[in-house]
């Protein structure tokens, strides 16, 4: 597929959105000033640069939080995600500095409420409220659209918001109405199931006429992911070497900021300077990950960390008979095939080299902070949980870790995987361990395990009500007292079993995401999703949607075990919607690649993506997968958001 094709629908959504923005810039007439969100900076940074914002009548630009001199004779536009806390403590500065002329733009959405606090506020007449819904899906890669929009995953799951589901369903019929119709659309999880019913009510409300099919990109499939399905993936270390620069480094918005101290001279030389003295001494560079800005990263993204080295290698060997090769051309060649030469064959020379060096200084820094860190042991640590071995001294060294006080987030991050894996912990293991975290690393910390239970990231081990058969008829006589007998035993053995398998360990063995010994040593000539952790774990995310893509009955089936099991929060394990067109167009197009839309409700990891791109990879039909998560993150960065919400 060549670069054009591939760069089709994102190419698109970045035109709309920018086309969009500025023309909401162009609405306000006259000089103005932009204040921009903290969380907004990468998202603009992809839509457009700074100059381009300059030429549309913008004189300066602030964080939203700065409180510059007062200029009556400019306007205010404010960029904002729509967060209550956040809106009322602008709206009261606004009315604080007593300034008309305030343009408050809501990413990608604005609230109702929002009106009902300007009244409030004493604001209404003076500010004017828009919204930018183009923005609800930012082309980060030819594959990947992320709201990058981390306070999503706390606003529906911590605070119960129902406004983001309606939001997500209103940005996917926006993405209909320019890239054609879903033929299909599965639902894994309760919100998930949710958010399909919104979409339908929706999609079913526009004609086919204001529907248009955007050139050859027809998403046929959407797959909406419920979060809560899969709490254990995430806080897996990620072994993919995309995940492990997210978890080292921070990627955002396909940007990735680089310390140039690891790197090479000639790299450190694109960093930008600062009068801040400490970043004087630790200057950043940020380069772009995007596939068509890295061809080198494009290949080894999906790698297992093991293999880079390997690959890296391999591609300057190929570099260095290139230029064995040039050598021998340069003797025999005339002006003209060198002009050539030096414009294409030696451009892209030099570049590969020297993103190879650069790609090179990264992944020996970061296996260098891995080895200081105990990495391998950590890895074994988190092998064991997965295969429910060894639970006495997973514990016994999460313990000693809470005591030595290190990171607070390296302890959270095995409790929350030891919880998720286990349908909890027990009791008595949970008092001890909270008690001591408080000891080591302060009493202030309460907040952020209460916010980990009602996540249902680290709590107390929960029973499983298993559903028992009521007799219709009473039956008189000791055949009453015996059948009565039988159950309150069964109802005992039944609370004891279930409290040592929950839903994971039971997922775990029906779907085989551990592999055995001898399966991790088998060849396979095609990827496998199970190569992104070392083939020792498959993600249950990535595993489930698979499911939903080969066998639909098998998924049904699977259902209904959960079900019957009394899984809790797991009933709606999924839904499928068909169009009646969908069989006549899969007919027509049988022998075109399948292409998907999987939208992760409440974000996702790199080792995920990057699992789908393998599953992707090995299917014969060529199934092309596209990604919209709300966003992309790492468990420190979940742990933290947590930690710091209000």
């Amino acid at each position: 597929m060549s670069d054009l094709l591939k760069w089709e629908i994102a190419d698109q959504l970045l035109s709309n959105a920018r086309e969009d923005f500025f023309r909401l810039l162009d609405s306000v007439s006259g000089q103005k000033e932009l204040f921009i969100d903290e969380d907004l900076f990468p998202v603009i940074n992809r839509i457009s640069a700074p100059t381009d914002i300059f030429s549309h009548g913008v004189e300066k630009m602030y964080k939203l939080d700065a409180e510059p001199n007062v200029n009556l004779n400019r306007k205010r536009v404010y960029l904002l995600r729509p967060n209550m806390v956040r809106f009322l403590a602008l709206a009261k500065r606004i009315r604080k500095v007593n300034i008309r002329n305030v343009h408050l733009v809501c990413i990608p959405r604005k609230l109702y409420s929002f009106e009902i606090l300007l009244e409030q506020e004493g604001l209404w007449g003076r500010c004017s409220l828009h919204e930018l819904p183009t923005f609800d899906m930012v082309p980060v890669d030819y594959d990947l659209f992320s709201m990058e929009y981390p306070h999503l995953y706390l606003s529906v799951y911590l605070d119960q918001s129902s406004d983001w589901l309606s939001t997500l369903a209103s940005s996917l019929v926006n993405f209909q109405q320019s890239f054609g119709r879903f033929t299909r659309t599965l639902a894994l999880g309760k919100l998930a199931s949710q958010v399909a019913r919104h979409l339908e009510r929706a999609i079913s409300k526009i004609n086919d006429q204001d529907i248009s099919v955007f050139g050859r990109k027809h998403i046929q499939t959407v797959i909406l992911f419920d979060r809560t399905l899969d709490l254990v993936t995430p806080f897996c270390s990620q072994m993919c070497y995309e995940g492990l620069l997210d978890e080292h480094f921070g990627i955002e918005a396909g940007i990735l900021p680089i310390p140039t101290k690891i790197l090479t001279n000639d790299d450190s030389l694109g960093a930008n300077n600062s009068n801040d003295a400490s970043k004087q001494q630790n200057p950043i560079m940020k380069v772009s990950l995007t596939s068509k800005d890295d061809v080198i990263f494009g290949g080894i993204r999906s790698m297992h960390f093991t293999k880079v080295f390997q690959q890296i290698k391999a591609s300057m060997a190929k570099q260095n008979s290139l230029r064995n090769d040039f050598k021998g051309k340069f003797e025999d060649a005339d002006v003209s095939d060198l002009r050539r030469m030096v414009q294409t064959d030696i451009k892209d020379y030099v570049s590969a080299n020297k993103l190879l060096k650069r790609h090179m200084d990264i992944s020996s820094d970061v296996l260098k902070k891995k080895t200081a860190d105990d990495f391998k042991l950590q890895l074994e640590i988190e092998s064991d949980i997965l295969h429910n071995e060894q639970f006495d001294e997973t514990v016994s060294y999460i313990h000693t870790m809470i005591c030595r006080e290190q990171n607070k987030y390296r302890p959270l991050q095995l409790l929350c995987l030891l919880s998720a894996a286990n349908n909890g912990l027990p009791r008595e293991t949970y008092e001890v361990l909270c008690r001591s975290f408080f000891h080591s690393y302060g009493y202030e910390n309460i907040p952020l395990l209460y916010k980990l239970e009602r996540l249902n990231l680290l709590h107390v081990k929960r029973t499983i009500d298993y559903p028992t058969q009521v007799p219709t008829s009473k039956m008189p006589g000791i055949r009453e007292d015996i059948k009565s007998m039988a159950k309150h035993v069964a109802q005992n053995f039944t609370e004891k079993t279930s409290t040592s398998k929950g839903f994971f360990q039971y997922m775990r063995k029906r779907l085989n995401l551990t592999p055995d010994v001898n399966q991790q040593v088998k060849p396979t000539p095609k990827p496998d999703m199970a190569e992104i952790f070392g083939s020792t774990y498959v993600p249950l995310s990535c595993r489930l949607i698979e499911e939903g893509l080969t066998s639909i009955d098998k998924l049904a089936l699977l259902q209904q075990d959960v079900a019957q099991r009394g899984y809790v929060g797991y009933e709606d394990l999924y839904s499928c919607n068909t169009s009646p067109s969908s069989s006549r167009q899969t007919a027509t197009s049988s022998n075109s690649p399948l292409t998907i839309l999987v939208v992760f409700i409440g974000g996702c990891t790199h080792s995920e993506l990057n699992a789908l791109r393998l599953l992707g990879m090995s299917k014969q039909s060529a199934w092309q997968f596209y990604f919209a998560p709300t966003s992309v993150w790492t468990h420190g960065r979940l742990l933290q958001e947590i930690e710091n919400s209000q």
